[in-house]
C-alpha cells in the first residue's frame, strides 16, 4: 500500500494492495521481539559510524513521514467544515495544505534514500563475506552441511536487502501513520473514531487474514502439482531422444496434464477466495462509510455537536479506513521480515561457522619450495571417514609409497579410495589416524597455500572458468610471480603443446576463445580436458594429479597426450599420479598401486601384478582383447603413423564442426502478431469458458460503475450534513444515503467476487490448455530443432512454466480491470460535466497530471525492484561458478584472486545502485506528494466556483471524486503495463511454439493416447514378439550435413550391410561420425543425399513411431524419470503393450538387476528419483538396458553405453548386454575396444567416412587404424 494517499483516497485505490497475511502471523509478530529473532542481527555488518548514523536517520525521516498525512486530512476537513470558505481562509488553509504537501516530499525522499543505502551496504557487505568465507571453508563442510551457496548469495542476500531497505523505512512510516491517525482521529471526535475502530478493524483484520489464509493454503497445493508437472517435462525434456526413440511422449503428457489439473481445481479454489476476500474488503469500507456519516449525523441531531460536522466525519472516515488497511499491510511487511531474518539465519549458519582447522587464509606453516618434492611421498598408516559418513571407512589403516620423480599409478573399483588419497594429499581433508608426508615432514606443518602451490589436478569432469582459453591456461601459473608477457605467453604455448591442444590453431581466435559459462558448448569434453591439463603443466608443478584426466579422449588423443607427458615429466623429474578406470592409461607407469574398498591390496609395475594373477590382473581381463596383436609394426610406430595426419586435418574438421555446431544460426524474424491476434488467440483457447468470461467483463464493468455511484452519494451528504437546519426531511435523506452506501458495498462485493472468481476459473484454464499443448507441441519436434541453441532444455522450460503462466495476462483478467477502469473515467467525466462543466473541465486537465503520478510511481518502484533482482548477476554468476568448482578453486589456489574479481564484479552495480536510489527517489517521492497539489487546485477553483453561486457544495462534492478519485483508481492501470507487456512477450513466444512444425512428422499416436502406463501392471494391447528374421540394416551412399553446420559432413558416402542378428560395432575417433549414424538409424534425421534401408525399405517411407517401434536405444548416459523402477522398465514398451510385473522381472534378472532391486525396501516400487539419481552409474544402465529389453526389438543400438564404468561394473553390463543382443541385430558404439572385439563385424569411422571394416583379427593383421587404436589400449 501507497501511504501518500492515505488520507485523501476512498479505498478501491488500494485494492491491488490489500495485504497477505502468512499463516502464521501471529507467530511472525512475535518474531519481531529483539530477543527472540536473529532480524536484528542483520544489521550486524554496519559496523562504522556512517552507516550506523545513515540507520538512524532512516528510522528518524521514516517515523516523521507518517504525521503528514494525518495532518493533511484534518486541513481537508476544516475545508469541507465551511465550505465554501472565504478567500483568506482557503489561502491559509491552501497554504498550509501546500506546506505539510512539500515536508512530506522532503521526510519521504529522506527515508527512502537513507533505508535505500541501508539495503546496499548489508546486503554487499553480506556478499562479499559470504564469497570470502565460503571460499575458505574445508571440504568437510561441504559434505556434512551441504550448503547452496550459490542459492545462499543470490537469492538469499536479495531477501536480505529486501528485508533492510525501502520496505523496512515504508513500515515504520505505515506504524507511523497508523498510531497518527488514531491520535487525530480521537482528538477530531473519540466516540466516531472508537465506534469506527471497534467495527472496521476487527473486520478487515478477520477477512484478510482468513482470505489470506485459504489463498496460502491453496497456493502451495497448486504449486506442489506444478512442480511435479515440471519434473515430468524436465525429465523429458533432458532425455527427449529416449522419450522419442521409445514413443513415449502420450504418456508422459498425460502424466504431465494429470497434475496441472490438479493444479487447476486448487487454482480456482484459490480464485475464488481471493476474490470474496476482495470482494468482502469493499463491502466492509463502503458500509463504514455509510456507518460513519450515519452515526455522525446522529451525533449532530442529538447534540448539536461542531465535532460531528461533514468535514469531521469525512477526516475521520478515511483516516480509520486507511489505518485498517494499513493493519492489513503489516502481514506481507512481517512476512518479508521474517524471511529476511531466516535469510540471516541461513547466512550466519556459514559465517559463524568454527573456524576450519584446514585455513588456507592461514599464514601459518612452513613455505615448501620445489626441493622438497625431489623426496619421497607417503600415506603412513593412514585412516578416512568423510564426516557424511561417519560409519564407512573409505580408508582403512592404509601406507602407501610415491616415489619421488616417478609416475605411479592407481587403480581399483569404484569406491575403493583412489580419489579419497587426493584429496589428503591437497589437503583437503586431514586423515582421523596416520598421517601424509613428503620427505618425512607431516603435511599438516606445512603453509596450506604453498602447498597446494606446488601440486596440480585434472579431475575427470573438466572445469573452465569464464574467460579466455589463456586466461583459463594462466590460472595455473604460480602466484606469487610476476612474469613478463612474453614469457607467460611462451609458458602457455609449451602447456598447450604438451597437452595436444592443437585444435587451438582452428579456433578463429585461437588462445582468446572465450569458455566459460555460456561458452562451453564450442569444445568437446576431450578438448576441454586437455585445456585443464595445459593449466595444470603452465606451472610445471612439482606434483602432478591426473584423476581420470583422459576418459572424455579418444584413444588416438590419449596416446598422444600420455606420449607427451612422459617426456615433460622425464625432463622436470616430477612426481606424477595417476587415477585410471582405463587400465592402458597406468600400463608404462613405474609403479602401479591397486586398491580396494580403502586397504592396499598389490602394488609394482604392471608387468609383475599381471603376473601375480591378483585384482590387478581380473581387472586386466575385463578389459583385455584376448589375442595378442601380430603387429607388422610396433604399436607406437603404427598410433604415431596413423595420428600424425590426424593432428591436421580430422582435427581441422573436427573444430570447425564444433564450432560451427555452436554459431546462432541467423535470427529468426521476430513474430509480427498483434496484440488483436494474441487476445484473439487466448480466446479462443478459452472458448469453453466464453460465458465465464462474459459474466467477468459485466461484473468489472459494474465495479467500475459502483465509483459514480459513490460519487453521488458522498456529495449528497456533505451537503446534508452541512445544513445547520434539523428537520425530519433532511433526517430521512441522511438515512437514505447511508443506506445507499450500504447498498453500494453489497453490489461491490457481488460484482467483485463474480469478477474475480469468473476471471480467475478462465486464467487456471487457459494456462493449462498452454501448458498442455505447449508441451505436446515441444515434444514432437524433430532432433534438429532440438539442436538449436534457443531450444535448450532450461530455455524450453521457461516458455512452459514463465511464459505460459505470465500469458494469463491476457485473459479476462487484464480485460475486466481495464474495464472496470474505463467505466468508471467515462461515467466520472459525463458526470462531472452534467453536474458541474466549468469546475469539470478545469479539474479535467489536472487529471493527466495524476495519472503521471500513478504512472511513475509504479514506474520507479517497478525499476527498483528490477534493481535488487538484476543488479548484481554478473558477479552472483562469478561467485556461483567459483563455488560450484570449490575443489578446482582450491586446487589452484585462486580464493584471493576469487574474491578480488568478486570485489570489483560488486563495486560497479554498488554505485549504479547508489545513484539510482538518490536520484530516482526524488521522482518517487514527487509522485507521492504531487497529488495534494491537485486537490489543492481543486479546492481553490471549486470553492470559488460556488462562491459565485455557479455551483452547490452538492455539486463540487460530486465532481471532485467523480474525476479525483477515478483518476486515483486509473492511475492503478499502468500497474498493469509490465504485466500486459510481460503477457504479450510471453503470448507471442507460447504462440510461435504452438505454430512449429517438425520436419520429421511422427504419426498421430493414436495406440498411446488410449495407453495408461502406471505404477501397476500397463493393460494395453498383446506385446507382439520381435521376428528374428527381421532387422537387417543397409546404408547406401549416405551423406548427413546438419544444419547447424552446414559445411562440414557428419557422413559422407557411407555405405554399409549389417545382416539380421548380426553384431556390428562402429568405432573411431570422436565425431567420426558413428553417432550420425544412430541418428539416422532412430529417423532423429533424415540424410541429405543416399537412402537408410530397414529390410530392404527406406526407413522414411514407413511411419514414424511404427519404424521406432523396432527399434531400442541404450545412450551413454542414461535417463530415468520420476516414477518407479517398474514405471520406467515399462516405458520402453511397445506402444500399445500389455507389460505385466512378471514380464518385467524377467528382464531385470537378464540385466543382472532383479537381486538388486529385491534387496530395496520398496523392491520394484522404488523411486528412481529425477534422472534416476538415487542410483549408480551401473545401475542406471542396466536399468536403461532392462527399459530396452522389454521392448524385445529387432534391432539394439547401444552408443557409449559402458564409456563411465570402472572394470567390474562394465563387466556386469557387458554381461547384460551379450544377454539383450542374443538372437536380435545389435550396433554398438565404443572406445573401449575390448567392449567390441566379438562384433561380428567392426567398422572403423574417420572424417564421416568408414575407412575400415571387418572383425576384430582382420582388422588388429592390417596394421591400420584400428590396430593402432588397439595398440594404445593393448593390456597385454
Amino acid at each position: 500500500m501507497d501511504i501518500a494517499s492515505l488520507a485523501t483516497a476512498p479505498p478501491r485505490v488500494w485494492h491491488k494492495d490489500v495485504a497477505t497475511v502468512p499463516r502464521n502471523f501471529y507467530r511472525q509478530i512475535l518474531g519481531l521481539n529483539p530477543f527472540k529473532t536473529s532480524y536484528f542481527a542483520l544489521y550486524r555488518p554496519l559496523y562504522d559510524l556512517q552507516s550506523r548514523l545513515i540507520l538512524v536517520g532512516g528510522v528518524i525521516f521514516a517515523i516523521a513521514a507518517g504525521i503528514p498525512l494525518p495532518i493533511i486530512g484534518i486541513i481537508f476537513g476544516k475545508i469541507i467544515n465551511k465550505f465554501p470558505p472565504t478567500e483568506d481562509e482557503l489561502r491559509t488553509r491552501l497554504g498550509q495544505l501546500m506546506g505539510v504537501a512539500v515536508a512530506y516530499f522532503v521526510v519521504t525522499w529522506a527515508w527512502s534514500v537513507c533505508w535505500g543505502v541501508v539495503g546496499e551496504r548489508v546486503s554487499r557487505r553480506f556478499r562479499e563475506r559470504l564469497v570470502e568465507r565460503a571460499l575458505g571453508m574445508e571440504m568437510a563442510f561441504f559434505d556434512t552441511e551441504a550448503p547452496d551457496l550459490t542459492g545462499t548469495l543470490t537469492e538469499k542476500t536479495q531477501i536480505i536487502q529486501l528485508g533492510t531497505s525501502e520496505k523496512c523505512g515504508l513500515f515504520i512510516a505505515s506504524v507511523s501513520y497508523f498510531v497518527a491517525a488514531f491520535v487525530v482521529g480521537f482528538t477530531l471526535n473519540a466516540k466516531l473514531t472508537g465506534i469506527m475502530l471497534v467495527s472496521v478493524i476487527p473486520s478487515m483484520a478477520i477477512i484478510v487474514y482468513t482470505g489470506t489464509k485459504f489463498v496460502s493454503k491453496f497456493s502451495k497445493q497448486a504449486a506442489t502439482y506444478v512442480e511435479e508437472a515440471s519434473a515430468i517435462a524436465e525429465s523429458a525434456l533432458r532425455a527427449v531422444q529416449i522419450v522419442q526413440a521409445f514413443g513415449v511422449s502420450e504418456q508422459l503428457a498425460q502424466t504431465h496434464v494429470k497434475f496441472l489439473r490438479s493444479a487447476l481445481r486448487e487454482g480456482v479454489k484459490k480464485s475464488l477466495s481471493g476474490a470474496l476476500m476482495l470482494g468482502s474488503v469493499y463491502f466492509v469500507a463502503y458500509a463504514a462509510n455509510g456507518l460513519a456519516f450515519w452515526e455522525g449525523h446522529q451525533l449532530r441531531k442529538g447534540h448539536g455537536e461542531q465535532l460531528a460536522e461533514a468535514g469531521t466525519i469525512y477526516a475521520v472516515v478515511f483516516l480509520i479506513l486507511d489505518a485498517s488497511f494499513v493493519v492489513g499491510q503489516f502481514g506481507p511487511f512481517i512476512q518479508t521480515f521474517a524471511l529476511a531474518a531466516a535469510a540471516g539465519q541461513s547466512v550466519y549458519s556459514i559465517l559463524d561457522h568454527p573456524k576450519s582447522k584446514i585455513d588456507v587464509y592461514s599464514e601459518e606453516g612452513k613455505e615448501l619450495d620445489h626441493t622438497q618434492f625431489e623426496k619421497d611421498i607417503r600415506l603412513e598408516d593412514v585412516s578416512f571417514v568423510y564426516p557424511a559418513r561417519s560409519t564407512s571407512r573409505v580408508l582403512n589403516g592404509v601406507t602407501l609409497h610415491y616415489p619421488a620423480g616417478k609416475v605411479t599409478g592407481m587403480v581399483g573399483p569404484s569406491g575403493s579410495g583412489k580419489s579419497t588419497v587426493v584429496g589428503l594429499l591437497l589437503r583437503f581433508y586431514d586423515p582421523v589416524a596416520g598421517r601424509v608426508t613428503i620427505g618425512g615432514e607431516d603435511i599438516r606443518s606445512f603453509n596450506i597455500a604453498s602447498l597446494r602451490s606446488h601440486i596440480a589436478l585434472v579431475t575427470q569432469s573438466p572445469t573452465l572458468f569464464t574467460g579466455t582459453i589463456l586466461e583459463n591456461i594462466m590460472h595455473g601459473l604460480p602466484k606469487d610471480e610476476q612474469l613478463p608477457e612474453a614469457e607467460i605467453l611462451a609458458r602457455v604455448n609449451a602447456a598447450a603443446k604438451d597437452a595436444h591442444c592443437d585444435f587451438l590453431d582452428h579456433l578463429p581466435d585461437g588462445l582468446h576463445t572465450k569458455v566459460g559459462s555460456g561458452h562451453h558448448s564450442q569444445l568437446s569434453g576431450g578438448q576441454k580436458q586437455r585445456i585443464c591439463l595445459a593449466r595444470a603443466l603452465v606451472g610445471n608443478p612439482s606434483l602432478l594429479i591426473l584423476d581420470e584426466y583422459t576418459s572424455a579422449m579418444d584413444p588416438s588423443s590419449e596416446a598422444i597426450v600420455l606420449e607427451a607427458l612422459k617426456r615433460s615429466s622425464a625432463a622436470s623429474g616430477r612426481t606424477t599420479i595417476i587415477i585410471a578406470h582405463r587400465l592402458a592409461t597406468v600400463k608404462h607407469a613405474d609403479k602401479i598401486i591397486v586398491l580396494k574398498d580403502g586397504a592396499l591390496v598389490e602394488e609394482g609395475p604392471h608387468d609383475a601384478l599381471v603376473a601375480a594373477e591378483g585384482l590387478y590382473a581380473e581387472l586386466i581381463r575385463a578389459q583385455q582383447f584376448e589375442k595378442k596383436m601380430p603387429l607388422s609394426t610396433s604399436s607406437s610406430s603404427v598410433i604415431s603413423s596413423n595420428l600424425s595426419t590426424a593432428k591436421d586435418e580430422p582435427a581441422k574438421e573436427e573444430t570447425k564442426a564444433a564450432l560451427e555446431a555452436t554459431a546462432t544460426p541467423a535470427e529468426a524474424k521476430p513474430s509480427q502478431k498483434s496484440a488483436a491476434t494474441l487476445i484473439r488467440r487466448c480466446l479462443s483457447l478459452s472458448r469453453p469458458e466464453i460465458p465465464v468470461i462474459a459474466i467477468g467483463l459485466l461484473s468489472s464493468i459494474v465495479s467500475g460503475g459502483v465509483i459514480v455511484g459513490e460519487a453521488v452519494v458522498f456529495g449528497n451528504l456533505v451537503e446534508l450534513l452541512n445544513d445547520n437546519t434539523i428537520s425530519k426531511k433532511l433526517n430521512d435523506r441522511v438515512d437514505l444515503f447511508c443506506l445507499m452506501f450500504f447498498i453500494l458495498s453489497l453490489i461491490a462485493l457481488l460484482a467483485h467476487a463474480c469478477g474475480g472468481g469468473a476471471f480467475g476459473v478462465v486464467s487456471e484454464n487457459l494456462v493449462l490448455r498452454v501448458r498442455d499443448i505447449s508441451f505436446r507441441t515441444i515434444m514432437s519436434q524433430d532432433m534438429e530443432w532440438f539442436s538449436k541453441p534457443d531450444h535448450s532444455h532450461h530455455a524450453l522450460m521457461s516458455k512452459l512454466n514463465m511464459d505460459s503462466g505470465s500469458i494469463s495476462g491476457l485473459s479476462g483478467i487484464i480485460l475486466g480491470t481495464i474495464f472496470s477502469i474505463t467505466a468508471s473515467m467515462l461515467g466520472g467525466i459525463i458526470l462531472a460535466h452534467v453536474m458541474a462543466w466549468r469546475i469539470a473541465v478545469v479539474l479535467l486537465s489536472a487529471v493527466p497530471v495524476m495519472l503521471a503520478a500513478g504512472f511513475f510511481r509504479l514506474r520507479i518502484l517497478a525499476k527498483a525492484e528490477e534493481r535488487h533482482q538484476t543488479a548484481y548477476n554478473g558477479a552472483a554468476a562469478l561467485a556461483s561458478e567459483a563455488c560450484s568448482a570449490i575443489q578446482t578453486v582450491a586446487a589452484l589456489g585462486r580464493e584471493h584472486d576469487v574474491l578480488r574479481l568478486y570485489r570489483e564484479a560488486v563495486q560497479k552495480p554498488y554505485e549504479e545502485s547508489l545513484k539510482f536510489i538518490t536520484w530516482g527517489n526524488v521522482l518517487l517521492a514527487f509522485s507521492l506528494s504531487v497529488t495534494y497539489f491537485v486537490y489543492a487546485l481543486a479546492y481553490w477553483w471549486g470553492a470559488r466556483n460556488v462562491r459565485e453561486g455557479r455551483y452547490s457544495q452538492r455539486d463540487f462534492f460530486i465532481v471532485l471524486p467523480a474525476l479525483l478519485f477515478s483518476a486515483q483508481a486509473a492511475g492503478q492501470m499502468f500497474s498493469l503495463a509490465p504485466e500486459i507487456t510481460r503477457a504479450k512477450t510471453a503470448a507471442r513466444s507460447v504462440f510461435d511454439l504452438h505454430d512449429e512444425k517438425p520436419s520429421i512428422i511422427c504419426d498421430p499416436p493414436s495406440a498411446l493416447s488410449s495407453s495408461n502406463t502406471s505404477e501397476k501392471d500397463i493393460e494395453l494391447s498383446p506385446q507382439q514378439p520381435c521376428s528374428r528374421n527381421n532387422g537387417r540394416l543397409e546404408f547406401r551412399d549416405v551423406s548427413l550435413y546438419y544444419k547447424t553446420r552446414p559445411n562440414v559432413p557428419a557422413l559422407n558416402n557411407v555405405s554399409l550391410s549389417i545382416q539380421s542378428g548380426h553384431y556390428a560395432a562402429f568405432v573411431g575417433r570422436s565425431g567420426a561420425g558413428k553417432s550420425s549414424c544412430i541418428n539416422l538409424i532412430e529417423r532423429f534425421f533424415d540424410p541429405t543425399s543416399g537412402v537408410v534401408l530397414l529390410d530392404g525399405k527406406d526407413v522414411r517411407s514407413v511411419p514414424v513411431q511404427e519404424h521406432r517401434a523396432r527399434l531400442a536405444l541404450v545412450e551413454q548416459e542414461p535417463d530415468l524419470f520420476p516414477g518407479s523402477i517398474q514405471f520406467n522398465i515399462c516405458l520402453g514398451a511397445r506402444p500399445g503393450a500389455t507389460v505385466g510385473l512378471d514380464e518385467v522381472i524377467k528382464v531385470a534378472k537378464k540385466c543382472g538387476l532383479h537381486d538388486f532391486i529385491m534387496g530395496l525396501p520398496e523392491g520394484y516400487n522404488t523411486e528412481c528419483g529425477a534422472h534416476g539419481n538415487r542410483f549408480s552409474g551401473g545401475q542406471r544402465q542396466r536399468l536403461a538396458i532392462a527399459r530396452a529389453l522389454i521392448r524385445d526389438p529387432e534391432i539394439l543400438l547401444l552408443d557409449e553405453a559402458t564409456s563411465q564404468l570402472d572394470a567390474n561394473t562394465e563387466k556386469e553390463v557387458r554381461s547384460a548386454i551379450a544377454a539383450a543382443s542374443s538372437g536380435r541385430t545389435t550396433i554398438m558404439i565404443a572406445h573401449r575396444l575390448a567392449s567390441v572385439q566379438h562384433a561380428d563385424r567392426i567398422y572403423v569411422f574417420d572424417g564421416g567416412k568408414i575407412v575400415e571394416e571387418g572383425k576384430h583379427d582382420e582388422l588388429v593383421a592390417m596394421g591400420g587404424v584400428y590396430s593402432g587404436m588397439v595398440g594404445a589400449q593393448e593390456l597385454g
